[in-house]
């Protein structure tokens, strides 16, 4: 009896690999979404831990704010394409320890400046301070100080006067009190899933001063 073994058809290998083929695209699809789903959300986590550390950081300056003899507070309005990038300036007696054992220099010019980043077209807020003693023009423009924030779309002060009145600028007009009742301050990130829109984060402070 002679036993003769059967092989595969060209037909039955064509539709083997095609079957094969179509079960890797499958699954590679499923592996690529779900990564992207990841990386979304890990892109995701990293804004909210930069907006909540650089809004805690701009709180607690402004809930430090000290009037003073001579008050400053100056807040002025700019743009950058189709958004703000305010400038902020005024005293406080908050401090940011770089060093353990650095000590307290007591008042000091806080000031938070936009600058664009020229590698992603986003902007860059920074934040600097000086001794109250040492404030003079020269020194306000040597360097803007530590990075804050970066991956942002806009960066926003809006002021409210005592009458409830909203303004975007503050300290250039000379019948205007000496420091707002209220400041808004909005934050709008990057995002490369919404593009254009971005994600806005906002919260308002009233100033010690302003405090009954």
């Amino acid at each position: 009896m002679i036993c003769r073994q059967r092989g595969f058809t060209l037909i039955e290998i064509l539709v083997a690999i095609s079957i094969f083929a179509t079960v890797i695209s499958l699954a590679y699809s499923s592996y690529n979404a779900t990564f992207h789903i990841i990386n979304n959300a890990q892109a995701q986590t990293n804004i909210y831990s930069k907006a909540r550390i650089a809004m805690e950081r701009i709180v607690e300056d402004l809930e430090s704010f000290y009037p003073g003899k001579e008050i400053l507070f100056k807040g002025t309005s700019e743009t950058f394409g189709n958004y703000r990038a305010d400038s902020l300036q005024f005293f406080s007696t908050a401090h940011v320890r770089l060093q353990p054992d650095s000590r307290s220099p007591g008042t000091v010019l806080i000031s938070y400046t936009v600058e664009e980043d020229p590698d992603t077209e986003t902007l860059l807020l920074y934040r600097s301070e000086l001794p109250a003693t040492d404030t003079n023009e020269a020194d306000r423009k040597t360097s803007p100080g530590l990075l804050l924030c970066n991956n942002l779309l806009e960066v926003a002060f809006d002021y409210q006067n005592k009458a409830g009145e909203n303004v975007e600028n503050w300290g250039d007009d000379e019948e205007e009190e000496d420091a707002p009742d209220l400041v808004t301050i909005t934050l709008r990130f990057d995002d490369t899933e919404q593009e254009g829109a971005g994600i806005l984060f906002q919260t308002g402070i009233r100033l010690p001063s302003a405090v009954k």
